[in-house]
């Protein structure tokens, strides 16, 4: 059993693929949004494309390629360049809005298995230990749900892993997400990393869509006192309106819509396992404290989860000492590049 479908709903796609009983919980109702930077890098896309939905994404028009993309330093420096130059068929990055991913990886993950349950908050989770079996239930509904693996992917705030003791701090930053209208905007590139002296180590980014919408983003990155998750709005508005390579790159006349926000769980926890469960994604803490980009990292802990998950299942076991296996794959995949 999952809590939360998102980018992380990899996991229950494959356990599903592989014959095993999986039940996805989702507190809201597809489309639903989440706010980040929406730019889904190279391993995320090879996960959509072995779940046979990055070519629908594309066709759809819901998924924008990033070719031409760079950066502009704190000295002002800047570069752009293409990335099928020097990638080929599968692209650097992709940009898609949350509420055209999570769902299609959570649709995906149902069509191959999965038991997707939307609208479904959980409220509490029991693990009876001599059963090996917890019991889930659900907000406003009588009914209960018993498995033998708990996954908590419910985001970086997570309340579940939380309560369950896994999780032991508070998300440690915040980004903040607002869209530009397509056709207000002078930006000519597909997306261009924007590193503000005043800000750093945080940055900013513009990231082009499709029909030309632009997504706008600011990323608190801890390490400079000057620079506060609480003072969030002011920078988003202050790079807006002050720094010289956004104002040109948006022009005069761009629309833009209210900012939104959302907490960040930097870095890897220290403890994503326990008893017969899993922290996945953002809930571990599976986000680059450098960049602030954790979606390709959700997508592929997610994979990790599940790879691992089968091995269990087949073995019997899912005691601490055991679930620990997960954890330390994930570390060894990409972890060890985080900050502790």
């Amino acid at each position: 059993m999952a809590v939360g479908a998102d980018s992380t709903s990899v996991n229950t796609g494959h356990c599903g693929k592989a014959g095993w009983k999986v039940l996805l919980l989702e507190k809201k109702k597809f489309p639903r949004d989440k706010y980040c930077g929406d730019a889904v890098c190279k391993t995320g896309i090879e996960i959509l494309i072995e779940m046979g939905i990055y070519d629908s994404l594309i066709t759809q028009n819901k998924a924008h390629v990033s070719d031409s993309g760079g950066m502009v330093s704190p000295a002002g420096l800047s570069f752009i360049g293409r990335s099928k130059e020097g990638l080929g068929g599968v692209p650097a990055a992709i940009a898609i809005k949350r509420t055209h991913l999570d769902e299609a990886i959570a649709k995906a993950a149902k069509r191959i298995g999965a038991d997707l349950r939307e609208e479904a908050p959980v409220k509490d989770a029991k693990l009876d230990k001599e059963a090996g079996l917890w019991t889930i239930s659900i907000e406003d509904d009588e009914r209960t749900f018993r498995s033998r693996v708990l996954v908590c992917a419910d985001g970086a705030p997570s309340k579940l892993a939380t309560e369950l003791g896994l999780v032991t701090r508070p998300p440690d930053s915040t980004c903040s997400r607002a869209f530009v209208e397509g056709g207000t905007h002078r930006f000519n590139a597909d997306g261009v990393v924007f590193y503000n002296k005043e800000m750093l180590p945080g940055y900013s980014a513009l990231f082009r869509h499709p029909n030309d919408e632009l997504n706008f983003c600011c990323y608190i990155i801890p390490g400079n006192p000057k620079v506060r998750s609480e003072d969030l709005a002011y920078w988003h508005n202050y790079l807006l309106e002050k720094d010289p390579a956004i104002t040109k790159a948006l022009g005069d006349r761009y629309k833009i819509e209210r900012m939104k926000a959302a907490s960040l769980r930097l870095g890897g926890e220290k403890q994503s396992s326990g008893d017969h469960v899993l922290v996945v994604g953002d809930a571990a803490g599976m986000i680059d404290p450098l960049t602030g980009e954790g979606i390709h990292h959700a997508m592929e802990g997610g994979k990790i989860a599940a790879e691992f998950l089968g091995e269990a299942f087949m073995q019997g076991n899912y005691d601490s000492e055991a679930m620990r296996i997960y954890h330390g794959r994930w570390m060894k995949r990409f972890g060890y590049d985080f900050k502790w």
